[in-house]
């Protein structure tokens, strides 16, 4: 098996690791501002998450291989449990977007179902998880669909069926001076569907 003229032009270049390594870097320094914006946020707000969320501090995460390409990630405020999510999620992905996600399961869902419903119907530009499963965060019509484009019923019953609710949007990643805003804004928009 022999690697192709481009691969090997790739192998050639000592600049692009080089590149590749600083920036990253500097998408990891940049999640650790949001995530201490969101903190600030946090503190100052009356909502009451459920209970066992973890507020002290945002988990930054990253990997090289979803779908063959690099992504970072911020999980704050967050809640994993085999019953429960609860997850405020800003994720990078390479060459895609950066995009805010609120990923629910479990009883604070089955609880307050009906007002999340009812409020994320007030909105056009939101995304809506269609997935079987809810752990691909790509915006192809398999995985998320506009809001508007949906009915309550068809969201009503994705959720019995499925079990989770989890709504998104994003940003092109060159809109980059925007991420912390966009994620400040997403956060109190998410948070404003469950109250």
């Amino acid at each position: 098996m022999r690697p192709t003229a481009e691969e090997l032009d790739i192998l050639n270049d000592q600049n692009f690791l080089k590149l590749k390594n600083s920036l990253s870097e500097k998408i990891i320094q940049y999640l650790a501002k949001i995530e201490r914006s969101l903190a600030e946020e946090i503190k100052e707000m009356p909502f009451k998450f459920p209970e066992g969320t973890f507020l002290k501090a945002g988990k930054i995460s990253k990997g090289e291989q979803y779908q063959g390409l690099p992504y970072f990630i911020l999980d704050y405020p967050r809640l994993f449990t085999q019953k429960e999510v609860f997850a405020f999620r800003a994720m990078l992905w390479w060459g895609h977007h950066f995009s805010c996600t609120l990923h629910l399961q479990g009883d604070y869902l089955q609880q307050n179902k009906s007002r999340i419903i009812n409020n994320i119907f007030t909105q056009n530009a939101l995304y809506f998880c269609v997935n079987d499963q809810p752990w691909d965060y790509h915006y192809q019509q398999n995985n998320y669909q506009q809001i508007s484009a949906l009915t309550k019923e068809t969201v009503n019953q994705h959720i019995k069926e499925k079990g989770f609710l989890k709504i998104s949007d994003y940003l092109p990643v060159t809109d980059w001076s925007e991420y912390e805003s966009f994620a400040l804004k997403s956060f109190a928009r998410f948070l404003n569907y469950l109250q």
